[in-house]
């Protein structure tokens, strides 16, 4: 008896090992061959499961990570799909079974989206090397060569994405747009008409700097019907407004600069953003030239109340205090 216990042990402790190894060796690849299955039709939380089932048993399993990545990233939890993308990228992808160009496309994106610009970069920019004719790369490497004010690299890249794509509006919006802020007027004036002439994302943004560019040069009523499209965005909507009320003021058009200032104001979400202090700055003034002082200063007392050294407005209300109803 007392020699069969030994012998009863090791021989349990030799099963334990054989189904651990058929764990490991048979089991877990294929959950490994199932996640990419799992997640192409939509059984994502099963996905992320046996994800994390084989890290669990082997957390250098870089296939695991990418797919748990993955799962993420459709479920919109952007952090974690990147930390996991993150963790990819320390393990290395060379002789894995990770799709390379997808794996920096997402991992690029998240970059992005979380506001790794440079880091973003980096992959665009090896992703260009890795398809030098594909237009998007260059584009989004141009949008970001511009946010960091590298003009000369980014008007190569969009130059670049341009010619790959000439019917790509949003390219040729972008361009446009770098190409204004280094007042290259001509030129981006081109550029932001070509991007209207194609389906695009950018539409109302192309029409706001295109707006932008006629009113510098004073064609007014061409300028005020560009932003009156761009005002149709909710992200350019007060901005728009405020200019086309501009372009009214300049041409001695007071009612009709109140009517769409006063449409700027009612869709003010921030009011310390820049465009909402020049809503209500301006709209104050238009009433001012109609001698409705109490309005004025019912303008230029918010705007005072966000930035009290804004343009003039102290000295305003300091000239029309007396004028103040009680």
């Amino acid at each position: 008896m007392s020699r069969t216990l030994p012998l009863i042990i090791i021989l349990a402790a030799g099963i334990g090992a054989l189904i651990s190894f058929i764990v490991k060796s048979v089991l877990f690849p294929q959950y490994a061959e199932a996640l990419p299955k799992l997640i192409k039709t939509g059984r994502i939380q099963a996905a992320i499961r046996a994800a994390k089932r084989i890290i669990a048993q082997n957390p250098r399993n870089a296939e695991a990570h990418y797919y748990l990545g993955l799962a993420y990233h459709r479920e919109k939890r952007e952090e974690l799909a990147l930390a996991e993308l993150k963790t990819v990228l320390n393990l290395g992808i060379t002789n894995r079974n990770i799709p390379e160009v997808e794996f920096r496309e997402l991992l690029a994106g998240l970059y992005a989206a979380q506001h790794e610009g440079e880091e973003a970069l980096k992959e665009y920019l090896l992703l260009i090397k890795l398809i030098p004719t594909h237009a998007d790369y260059y584009y989004r490497a141009g949008k970001l060569f511009n946010e960091r004010n590298k003009t000369d690299m980014a008007a190569a890249y969009l130059g670049k994405a341009a010619e790959l794509n000439p019917r790509d509006g949003n390219i040729h919006c972008e361009l446009g747009i770098m190409l204004y802020k280094e007042k290259k007027a001509r030129e981006a004036k081109a550029a932001l008409n070509v991007a209207l002439k194609h389906a695009g994302d950018n539409q109302e943004r192309a029409h706001y700097y295109l707006g932008k560019i006629l009113k510098d040069s004073k064609e007014y009523a061409a300028a005020a019907e560009s932003f009156e499209k761009a005002a149709r965005s909710g992200e350019f909507k007060v901005r728009a407004l405020v200019e086309k009320g501009g372009c009214y003021l300049a041409q001695g058009a007071a009612d009709r600069a109140i009517a769409d200032l006063e449409q700027a104001v009612q869709a003010i979400t921030d009011e310390s953003s820049q465009e909402s202090l020049y809503a209500r700055y301006f709209l104050g003034n238009c009433y001012e030239s109609k001698k409705e002082i109490d309005k004025a200063i019912a303008q230029w007392d918010k705007v005072y109340a966000r930035k009290k050294n804004f343009k003039d407005v102290g000295e305003k209300l300091v000239r029309y205090q007396s004028s103040r109803t009680l």
